[in-house]
């Protein structure tokens, strides 16, 4: 089982991934699709419904978070090779990093938009 604070950064993690999500969807409401695939050089290459995008990777990173704890939970201690909280640590930072690097795209597109 993982340790209180990796369990904190997991639901600060969660916290942070809903809320962007909810934020996205209200304040990009001008637009009735953003983008859902960014080329290398971060470019919108192909656009979806907002309320879809806004909530579909944070959704799917929550449900790996939450996927990835139930097995921490359910897997025996002796066959787990060593401490999983920094493991837990580690996607919930990499996810938040995600979406804000996915965000900072977001706002380059928008901004363009204008």
């Amino acid at each position: 089982m993982p340790g209180i604070f990796a369990l904190a950064v997991m639901l600060l993690a969660i916290l942070a991934l809903c809320g962007s999500a909810l934020w996205t969807d209200r304040h990009y409401q001008r637009f009735d699709q953003i983008p859902a695939h960014y080329d290398f050089r971060g470019k919108a290459t192909r656009l979806a419904p907002r309320t879809t995008m806004a909530w579909l990777l944070p959704g799917i990173m929550v449900a790996m978070l939450l996927g990835f704890l139930i097995l921490l939970t359910v897997i025996p201690a002796e066959l787990q090779n060593g401490d999983p909280s920094s493991g837990l640590i580690l996607m919930s930072v990499i996810f938040v990093l995600t979406q804000g690097l996915i965000l900072w795209l977001l706002h380059r597109w928008a901004r363009a938009q204008a």
